[in-house]
């Protein structure tokens, strides 16, 4: 293998550096050559990282992997959280959501675990390590509006490796049980969460998503999606996370922890 080569992008203010070994560059550069931008937009560097990675990712995976563990050791990922990383590079909504959505594209890619998990022991956030707080999970709720559809596309587009193959089976399950003649009455619009995530004009009218048989699972959903991510995001299983959970609810709802 020869030498390594430098791959640069520039925009504006904004530069990324890629160092890929000869053979690899050599593939990367016709898609940095390919990528393009509207020259008048203003954009970060993580920003335009994120935006090559995505560029990359459709087109040659093994490149992607080399901009991708660029963008790691740039930002001494997984050592320092993406969470953390975005949090400090202060960047709004749209953006935090890119750099996110790019950063987990490659999860289910066996080469790029590395960059997801770190080879030392990464500690856990200190809001588990200290130990004079007492954490209490509560599920459940019925929200007063339909913004819980929007939370679930933010969260499926996001983190979509992480959590499409549960999203499918859920939304199966719940459009099967909705299809049950019992309950006809109450689900006169189905619950096809799928499609109502997929193509949000399809979704039915605020009154209908807000009524306790549509909107009680479907927050549920959301939720579980929450708790999938943290726990695949901090590297623990489901029990090593319900475990940091140790508050209690009160006698009159429930004498047990929310995790047992």
């Amino acid at each position: 293998m020869g030498p390594n080569v430098d791959v640069s992008l520039t925009h504006g203010s904004a530069v990324v550096s890629i160092v890929a070994p000869a053979e690899l560059a050599q593939r990367l550069q016709p898609l940095v050559d390919s990528f393009s931008i509207n020259k008048s937009s203003a954009i970060t560097s993580i920003e335009l990282h994120t935006k090559l990675l995505e560029h990359c990712a459709t087109r040659d995976q093994d490149a992607a992997l080399v901009v991708l563990e660029a963008f790691c050791q740039k930002y001494d990922i997984p050592a320092t959280d993406i969470h953390i990383v975005v949090q400090q590079q202060n960047l709004d909504e749209d953006a935090a959501q890119l750099v996110l959505r790019a950063y987990f594209l490659l999860w289910e890619v066996a080469a790029a675990r590395r960059c997801y998990r770190s080879s030392k022991h990464t500690p856990l956030p200190a809001l588990f390590a200290t130990d004079s707080l007492r954490l209490t999970a509560m599920f459940g709720g019925q929200p007063g509006s339909s913004n819980y559809l929007v939370e679930a596309r933010w969260l499926l587009d996001v983190y979509r490796p992480l959590l499409s193959d549960y999203v499918a089976r859920m939304a199966a399950f719940l459009k099967c049980q909705a299809r049950d003649a019992r309950l006809e009455p109450v689900y006169k619009k189905g619950l096809d969460v799928l499609q109502w995530l997929a193509q949000p004009e399809s979704a039915p009218d605020t009154e209908y998503l807000v009524s306790a048989p549509v909107s009680m699972p479907l927050t549920g959903l959301v939720q579980l999606m929450q708790i999938i991510v943290l726990h695949k995001t901090l590297g623990v299983s489901p029990g090593d996370l319900a475990r940091h959970f140790n508050g209690k609810k009160t006698p009159s709802t429930s004498a047990n922890p929310p995790f047992a």
